[in-house]
């Protein structure tokens, strides 16, 4: 009778654990221009992954967000400046990124309204959120691929376009 119930306790405990959710509220306070050593405070019991990309770095984790896989990006510069933040779905399928593009545009019209652009680039059709003076939010969804991406107006580059300006 105790095995059976340690047994279940840690079935239970271990499920618990492995769908715990990602903070919203963290990753909206997190400002671009800050260093890559704050959001990793903000998030310490994350299993990091460091690519280089190009002249910047790009530090992930995969975490859940209302039951999605996702996968929780930041662009970092050389000097340790955050370019960029993202989310995207972690499992790469049709279903997961239709459900998590849904999920986030949801939130988002919640949080930030619904004035938002319509872009279409490279036949990709991009929502973008105008959310202060020098930040914007843009939301896709491509065949199997969702993105979500915080970034400063200036402009980044994005599949041999810009968006932001």
């Amino acid at each position: 009778m105790k095995k059976t119930l340690l047994i279940l306790f840690v079935l239970v405990f271990g499920a618990g654990v492995s769908l715990a959710q990602f903070s919203l509220n963290k990753f909206w306070d997190i400002k671009l221009g800050g260093s890559i050593l704050s959001v990793k405070k903000l998030f310490p019991n994350e299993k990091w992954d460091k690519v280089e990309a190009g002249n910047d770095n790009l530090y992930s984790f995969t975490s859940n967000l209302e039951r999605s896989s996702i996968k929780i990006s930041f662009l970092v510069t050389k000097e340790d400046r955050l370019r960029m933040k993202s989310i995207s779905n972690g499992k790469v399928d049709e279903n997961s990124a239709r459900k998590l593009f849904e999920n986030l545009k949801e939130i988002l019209l919640k949080k930030f309204g619904n004035k938002y652009e319509k872009k279409d680039t490279m036949g990709k059709n991009i929502l973008v959120w105008q959310i202060s003076d020098d930040g914007k939010i843009s939301l896709s969804c491509n065949g199997d691929k969702t993105l979500m991406v915080f970034f400063e107006s200036v402009g980044i580059p994005f599949n041999g376009g810009q968006i932001g300006k």
